[in-house]
């Protein structure tokens, strides 16, 4: 009697030879669940492409801002502490397959990534660009020190010879007045909707009204920032100069994914330091191009600056181009800003003191900062070359969050690789 694998023996019906066909893996429709973005209308048309590419496509609401910039959807009203729980069952009832979100540290999200490891979700995380101004960071499983972009050239090289290398960037125009403008609305409605949202809690350091005083100040003042700065940069000629470019305190990137707990704190540890530098040295000490004027930081740089010691090496400015700064600079410290990839880019060499994606021996400076005072070591240009190529293939999209064209670029990229 037959025994073998078409053997009827076993209660199977043989199947020809002719007839077999191999196994294909079926996979089912993406739904793709979008909780808080940027303010503006991103978000909303990135799902629109997605449905008409054939996606299901959910959004969650926590605030009347979120409706007004993605109306409909399902809000949540309970208190942040019942979302996790919430948003898993939300996810099993409608079979959820991606989670996207724009900035990975706020509560929300957070509970949304820890949701997507267990359940073997893909989670999506938008952030400003690593790499600007034509491109916006999207990466799988969250950016900077929650990204699995490779930490070291010789990993970078075995993935600059396989990936598929993107094209010729297109040059985008982000304009500050339309940002402006849909975050004053946002804020707006977020205010306007609180019945409906009783227990949101904006993710912003400050409350907006704080900001938006803030920002009037900082209206009021301008003409006398841009004279002080002009006074404080001619001061500096002749002078071999080091950049510190500030960020925006509250910057989850700085709480999550740096050693300090403060703007301030990691200020004062630079001006510590500078104590080190070489007398003729003098730091240049920049506030944030979008700070809200919140903090006055001229007078709080300078009482810091002479407090420790340094009050003559040290000078401040409000505003000033970045660009023509890091044509002088022998060396820009950072957290883990986007100035940083500006500065290598214009051969200016860094130190970055947070978890940047670009901070990698052969790229960054890995030294103490006394040592960097005394010599930066130079940038290697071809590094820098193969970061940037692979940074665009893996975690970049080409377009921008603040213009009609780089919006529209946007959208077919970002859609691109959410469905790749």
């Amino acid at each position: 009697m037959a025994t073998g694998p078409n053997s009827l023996d076993d209660g199977q019906v043989p199947v020809p030879p002719a007839a077999r066909t191999p196994l294909r893996l079926v996979e089912r429709p993406r739904h793709f669940l979008f909780l808080q973005g940027l303010p503006g209308p991103f978000f909303r048309r990135l799902g629109r492409h997605l449905r008409e590419r054939g996606s299901t496509v959910s959004r969650v609401n926590f605030s009347g801002g979120d409706w007004w910039d993605w109306p409909g959807g399902t809000g949540f009203r309970g208190a942040p502490a019942d979302f996790p729980a919430w948003l898993e069952r939300f996810v099993a009832e409608r079979g959820v397959s991606d989670i996207v979100v724009f900035g990975d540290c706020r509560a929300p999200h957070v509970a949304a990534r820890a949701l997507a490891d267990r359940r073997g979700l893909r989670f999506h995380a938008f952030e400003e660009g690593y790499l600007r101004p034509d491109h916006v960071t999207l990466e799988r499983g969250g950016v900077n020190g929650h990204s699995s972009f490779p930490r070291s050239l010789h990993a970078l090289r075995l993935l600059d010879a396989r990936i598929e290398q993107a094209g010729e960037a297109v040059a985008v125009r982000n304009d500050f007045a339309p940002r402006a403008r849909e975050a004053v609305l946002h804020h707006v409605f977020t205010l306007l909707g609180r019945p409906r949202f009783p227990h949101h809690r904006n993710h912003r350091f400050w409350p907006a009204w704080r900001e938006a005083a803030g920002w009037l100040g900082r209206r009021l003042r301008r003409r006398r920032e841009r004279r002080a700065s002009l006074a404080a940069l001619a001061g500096l000629a002749g002078r071999p100069i080091f950049l510190l470019p500030l960020q925006i305190e509250g910057d989850s990137q700085l709480a999550v994914h740096s050693p300090f707990a403060s703007i301030v704190e990691a200020m004062e540890h630079v001006l510590q330091a500078f104590r080190a530098a070489p007398p003729e040295a003098r730091l240049l000490v920049k506030q944030h191009p979008l700070d809200p004027g919140v903090v006055r930081w001229r007078a709080l740089v300078t009482e810091a600056a002479h407090r420790i010691g340094v009050g003559d090496k040290v000078a401040f400015i409000e505003r000033g181009d970045l660009l023509p700064l890091l044509r002088v600079a022998r060396g820009v410290v950072t957290i883990n800003s986007t100035v940083g990839p500006l500065a290598l880019a214009e051969g200016v060499p860094v130190l970055a003191m947070g978890a940047a994606i670009y901070r990698m021996e052969g790229i960054t400076a890995e030294c103490s900062l006394a040592e960097f005072w005394r010599d930066p070591p130079p940038v290697v240009p071809e590094n820098f070359a193969l970061l940037c190529r692979v940074l665009r293939a893996k975690c970049l999209v080409n377009g921008g969050f603040h213009s009609a064209a780089g919006l529209d670029l946007l959208v077919r990229g970002s859609a691109e690789r959410l469905l790749a």
